[in-house]
């Protein structure tokens, strides 16, 4: 016997696929995940910082240079230094990354819902599972019963 699929539901807000992301047409694929790893990369940048440059303004050894003589950029010992003017053109491919990630995270369904919403789904989700839950019991139950008599 064909099971039918019950017919979509007519609320406004977005009905939610569980099948294999890779079969659902759909849905927008996710971005890529390293797309969003710019940790790494900021914090190589900020560890190339040279801190022993002296202050433009005073001419003596900068503030960071006399906080940082237990570094992080330690680690770092075998990268070109970074003068602090430099900065501006060498963070540009983070930043161009990270407009990249706010572009893509823009695309995904539902952006623009608020949370209050997306909790009103849930409860309602949660409410026909619920519901649903309880019919496929009763069906269960009346299964058993009419095993009962029929084998009985």
């Amino acid at each position: 016997m064909a099971l039918s699929q019950p017919a979509a539901s007519s609320a406004s807000h977005t009905q939610t696929n569980v099948s294999d992301p890779s079969t659902d047409s759909t849905h927008p694929p996710l971005p890529a995940p390293q797309l969003f790893d710019i940790l790494p990369a900021l914090h190589e940048i900020l560890a190339r910082i040279d801190h022993r440059s002296t202050d433009p303004i005073t001419g003596s050894p900068s503030l960071t240079d006399s906080l940082s003589s237990g570094s992080i950029g330690a680690a770092y010992n075998n990268i070109q230094s970074l003068d602090p003017k430099d900065l501006p053109t060498a963070i540009l491919p983070l930043k161009t990354m990270m407009r990249k990630g706010l572009r893509e995270v823009e695309k995904l369904p539902d952006m623009e819902r608020s949370v209050q919403e997306q909790e009103e789904e849930i409860h309602e989700l949660e409410e026909r599972i619920r519901k649903q839950e309880l019919v496929v019991r009763g069906l269960g139950e009346r299964a058993r019963e009419m095993q009962g008599r029929m084998g009985g």
